[in-house]
């Protein structure tokens, strides 16, 4: 849409200037949609695809054959995590909120976003479920964004606090290392406490005063961090590193983008030991393992192993996890990125709050990760461990490290240095090593800018969900009251100091998986949201295909609204006896209900032929689930009659909006039947009873 004439559209009126800079508008945008997975991740997670150990070692997603190719592989699969898959749905969702928003004057809800596509039932039922199901979002969100958040912290002080990687060796040890004592809960909670005071107050001193402060003072300090570690190091070795690295994201996105891991995952069907774990493929006939092992009387295991594949469960383990937690922050991000982006077009939103924040998060990422990498190389060669491309880890004890600490003379005295093994360490620890190379002043202070770093990205992650949720709450409400702000604030802050304190590091990933869980459900939002941006766009434009039509008569989801979206019997209408008879009839005989739309659109003969094509894979759906009692697998093939039987009537739905002259496109007509197919067939039956056809089609037979 950016490089499309739909770009130049404003995010406000005609006349509007953007309310916030170019630099504070970046940097509010960018602190709320990392947060602070840069300092979580950017060490450890390129050392993790480095050098992953026998778990899934053999990852090969642009190939490599020597070491040289593994490295840059690691770097190519973080920035891909990263990149335009991860940032692209917080985009999406703030074009479209600050579009409604600032053009229509809609409340700043997610509600709003689906208006261009369902109408006014979303000021209804169906828009209460949506803006609920965006605050549990938020609050999960951000309690989860504590819980990560605090260990880095904790770490970071600890490690100052020891003056030293090796733990045998502090100098003090004030301050717990992260683990499961109750001495680090206590920090824990109480660190979170304060971060949940500082973001009170942020949230309280408004948007203007309190957030964009926070925004720009972490920024700063990241920025700072960042130069100081290109200035420190190898600065030639960096930059050709972002080069190389640009270049290969751009050359492997697109096929790394559409893998699926098919074959790893067919190792899924073939392994004993596991259980066959594709759950559709587990019992009776669809049994591969039992099937096949009955027949040859030898055992199927280890197919990882026999094909060279790589760990089956990795893609949902990691990629699909990352995604859907990408995707659980995008009412959160997404909102707010809309909510400071009033009196921008789509193309300055595009380019400063997608093409932008990628750029900077690519080079911040590299460089991180390339002095990772390195430290990892320097650790190999100088503790003689001799690592082969066999897609095995480098062996710890060899290398002199036990229990993730520096166990031998040899690699304690390569961490006085400054130098650890990094495949060895602790995940939270590797960050801080990664500091250690430039003598004791300067790490200190290295190590003091991401301690700060860090708690100032928490509390801009934390006064945004806030915002956010207390703007949900308010109904849109741009300026909250500021009880409900700091109501919001304590809530998310009490929620996780008492997940950390009953459950600990547990009960905080047990929430990070139910906000991931979110990610499904948004995944179909998204999907809307993409259809709903482009027909507020065309509307706004005045293409005479979206103004000069009309709608139907109902609407899908009028029953939400228990079937009068009015909230009066209106005389034009159908009763709401008349719909829910149709829509009984529409769900056991969705045959009988199209009839008089096939009669309307068609010749007699014609029609009673339509509606007997659609009743037979109908029926016979109905029968093969039946049958599956005594025959298996025949519900799959019921199945595919009931595909049968939905592009059918999409086939009818589609000629049914140029007859009426409704608005719509031939990919949202069959989501809808494949989804909803009797309140389909309802709304055909009830438009032809109570609207005029525009057209007749009539097709001679």
């Amino acid at each position: 849409m950016a490089v499309s004439k739909y770009g130049d559209l404003k995010l406000g009126k005609k006349n509007e200037k953007p309310v916030i800079s170019d630099v504070s508008w970046f940097a509010m945008l960018f602190t709320c949609g990392v947060a602070v997975g840069f300092y979580a991740l950017g060490v450890s997670e390129p050392i993790t695809y480095y050098r992953p150990g026998d778990y899934y070692g053999n990852l090969r997603k642009s190939g490599f054959e020597t070491d040289d190719q593994r490295a840059q592989q690691a770097i190519f699969i973080t920035l891909y995590h990263w990149g335009f898959h991860a940032w692209g749905c917080y985009i999406v969702a703030a074009l479209l909120l600050a579009f409604v928003a600032y053009r229509w004057d809609m409340p700043l809800t997610l509600r709003s976003a689906f208006y261009p596509m369902v109408g006014d039932v979303v000021h209804g039922i169906l828009g209460d479920f949506i803006d609920a199901l965006s605050m549990v979002c938020t609050t999960f969100g951000v309690c989860t964004s504590l819980g990560l958040g605090v260990n880095v912290v904790i770490a970071g002080l600890h490690r100052m606090d020891c003056g030293s990687g090796i733990e045998a060796e502090c100098v003090r040890n004030q301050v717990p290392n992260v683990g499961n004592s109750d001495e680090y809960r206590n920090w824990a909670v109480g660190i979170i406490l304060i971060i949940t005071v500082f973001a009170t107050g942020s949230v309280m001193l408004g948007l203007d005063r309190g957030l964009k402060n926070m925004a720009l003072c972490a920024f700063g300090l990241g920025n700072l961090l960042l130069v100081s570690l290109v200035m420190l190091d190898n600065k030639w070795f960096l930059f050709n590193s972002f080069v190389q690295s640009m270049g290969h994201y751009f050359q492997w996105v697109v096929q790394v983008g559409f893998e699926t891991d098919t074959w790893p995952l067919l190792n899924l069907e073939f392994d004993r030991s596991n259980g066959n774990e594709l759950w559709d493929q587990q019992f009776g006939e669809r049994n591969l393992i039992n099937k096949v092992e009955a027949a040859t009387g030898t055992p199927m295991d280890n197919p990882v192993e026999h094909f060279g594949s790589h760990e089956p469960t990795w893609m949902h383990w990691w990629t699909i996890f990352y995604w859907g937690w990408w995707i659980s922050w995008v009412p959160f991000v997404g909102m707010f990125i809309a909510r400071i982006s009033r009196g921008r077009t789509i193309r300055q939103v595009v380019i400063g709050g997608l093409l932008a924040p990628i750029g900077y998060t690519f080079f911040f990422m590299v460089v991180l990760g390339s002095l990772g990498i390195k430290m990892q190389r320097t650790a190999e060669l100088a503790l003689h461990e001799t690592v082969t491309v066999d897609m095995t880890g480098p062996d710890c004890s060899k290398m002199g490290y036990e229990g993730g600490q520096p166990d031998s003379e040899a690699a304690k005295g390569l961490a006085r240095a400054g130098y650890y093994a990094l495949s060895c360490r602790a995940s939270d620890e590797r960050l801080y090593d990664a500091m250690e190379p430039y003598g004791s002043g300067i790490r200190l202070y290295l190590q003091l800018l991401c301690v700060i770093g860090v708690t100032l990205y928490f509390i801009t992650s934390s006064d945004s969900g806030s915002y956010v949720d207390d703007t949900l709450s308010a109904g849109g409400l741009l300026e909250p009251p500021q009880l409900q702000r700091v109501y919001w604030c304590l809530t998310e802050g009490m929620c996780a100091v008492g997940l950390f304190w009953g459950g600990g590091d547990q009960a905080l990933k047990a929430l990070r998986a139910v906000s991931v869980c979110m990610g499904l459900p948004l995944t179909f939002v998204l999907c809307f949201m993409c259809a709903s941006l482009l027909r507020a766009a065309k509307h706004d434009l005045g293409e005479p295909g979206i103004r000069n039509a009309t709608r139907f008569i109902t609407g899908l989801w009028d029953f939400t609204e228990g079937w009068q979206p009015l909230g009066v019997n209106s005389p034009v209408l159908p009763s709401v006896p008349e719909r829910i008879s149709s829509l009984v009839t529409a769900l056991f005989a969705p045959f009988l209900g199209i009839h008089s739309m096939h009669m309307r659109l068609f010749s007699p003969a014609f029609a009673a032929a339509s509606s007997l094509a659609m009743a037979v894979p109908f029926v016979i759906w109905i029968g093969c689930m039946i049958g599956e009692l005594g025959t298996p697998n025949a519900s799959f093939i019921g199945w595919a009659f009931f595909i049968c039987f939905v592009i059918h009537l999409t086939a009818i739905r589609v000629m049914a909006r140029h007859a009426y002259n409704v608005y719509g496109w031939f990919v949202e007509d069959f989501a809808a039947c494949l989804f909803m197919y009797p309140f389909v067939v309802s709304q055909m039956d009830l438009q032809v009873c109570c609207a005029r056809v525009r057209e007749i089609w009539c097709v001679c037979v």
